[in-house]
């Protein structure tokens, strides 16, 4: 899935790391689960309940999937019958038009014919849709807030469908609307996070429908199939919320993995459309990305430059008035929350009897970067700093 600061290439040092602090823990925490690849990885790797915790819902129920079972699920047991739902009800939109492969998602390289036909898409998304779905009834809200922008008209229609019929038993949905997510990720057309689509410029028109074209039922079984695959060694939980909720849950001597956000700007602006279809609401969205009114759009003091480094205090003195063992990453040098590796360190450093530090190479999104103002991602230091009680 496509994510900023995403800690899955970290994992094979990161994980180690993990690994042997949390040897004597009963529980495992990831407050800033964020993609879930962690909270996969300590669930699949250890015998102790992850609790993952995040401010957005799309990040826990991606972390649901599999640290709430202890089994593997065939595949086919869900994709089956779920696509065959969410067809029946897709259908009766494209039975109206008959051609709908070529009037809701058109097949087209040349600039001023793209030009034209995402303008179409907007216009029958904003004009004629709703008058069908009156008809039919429903919930629809990737039609309505992010058709003929981050998705070609029926790309959102069966994304929507697909979100209406998720299986009903609650293994099976935690799976299917984790990969509906990872699948609306991979085919949104947008630069990296889905901060914003992209526009029908003669250097982005391309890009439109090359991300258009996706098969959106592919990548969902694709991801179910990946999902289903895996599971957790003993049952855990997901908690949306904030990292307090989720500390909460955990004794004396566990283990608490943080990733607190190193960006000034809030998380949820970049992705309020996976949000969105995690919800499964309809809300109003306004401007050139889509954006829901930002009350409805999790905050976090982490993402504030003013709040920050007391965020990073309180974080911190949680942990250790709980006598929690904390292992942290964040970029070594200075982030533009004002945050760096050094400031949680000279914090820690009166709380907790030891801290250790190990950096690593790695590279970070620079949140839409282009490659003429800014590269789209940057190479830096990692740090990973272990605090024990």
């Amino acid at each position: 899935m496509k994510y900023m600061g995403h800690k899955g290439k970290m994992l094979p040092v990161l994980g180690e790391i993990l690994l042997h602090e949390g040897r004597n823990a009963s529980q495992f925490a990831d407050p800033f689960c964020g993609s879930a690849a962690v909270s996969w990885y300590m669930a699949q790797h250890t015998q102790r309940p992850v609790v993952a915790g995040d401010l957005q819902h799309y990040a826990t129920a991606r972390a649901a999937a599999v640290i709430t079972r202890q089994y593997a699920i065939r595949s086919e047991k869900i994709i089956i019958p779920w696509f065959q739902r969410a067809r029946l009800i897709a259908d009766q939109i494209f039975d109206c038009f008959p051609n709908h492969f070529e009037s809701l998602q058109p097949e087209l390289k040349n600039f001023e014919k793209i030009q034209v036909e995402v303008h179409r898409s907007r216009k029958f998304s904003e004009q004629i849709f709703p008058d069908i779905i009156k008809k039919i009834g429903g919930i629809w809200p990737t039609s309505k807030a992010y058709s003929g922008y981050y998705y070609s008209p029926a790309q959102a229609i069966i994304i929507d469908a697909l979100r209406q019929t998720l299986p009903e038993e609650a293994d099976y949905r935690n799976i299917a609307l984790a990969a509906l997510i990872e699948a609306a990720s991979k085919c949104a057309a947008a630069p990296g996070h889905t901060a914003q689509p992209f526009q029908p410029t003669e250097s982005a028109a391309r890009y439109i429908f090359e991300a258009w074209k996706k098969d959106i039922y592919y990548y969902v079984e694709k991801a179910v199939k990946e999902i289903s695959a895996i599971h957790a060694s003993a049952v855990g939980k997901a908690i949306t919320g904030d990292y307090r909720e989720t500390i909460a849950e955990l004794s004396e001597g566990d283990l608490v993995f943080a990733d607190p956000p190193y960006s000034g700007v809030h998380y949820s602006r970049f992705y309020h459309v996976l949000e969105t279809i995690s919800n499964g609401l309809e809300i109003d969205v306004s401007g050139r990305g889509r954006y829901p009114d930002v009350q409805y759009r999790p905050v976090s003091s982490f993402s504030r430059k003013s709040e920050s480094l007391c965020a990073a205090k309180d974080f911190l003195a949680i942990c250790a008035s709980k006598k929690l063992k904390v292992v942290l990453t964040f970029p070594a040098s200075k982030s533009s929350n004002g945050l760096s590796a050094d400031d949680f360190i000279f914090i820690g450093k009166k709380l907790f009897s030891s801290v250790a530090l190990e950096e690593v190479k790695t590279n970070f999104s620079t949140l839409g970067g282009n490659k003429i103002h800014r590269n789209p991602r940057e190479f830096c230091q990692e740090a990973i700093i272990t605090f024990r009680p």
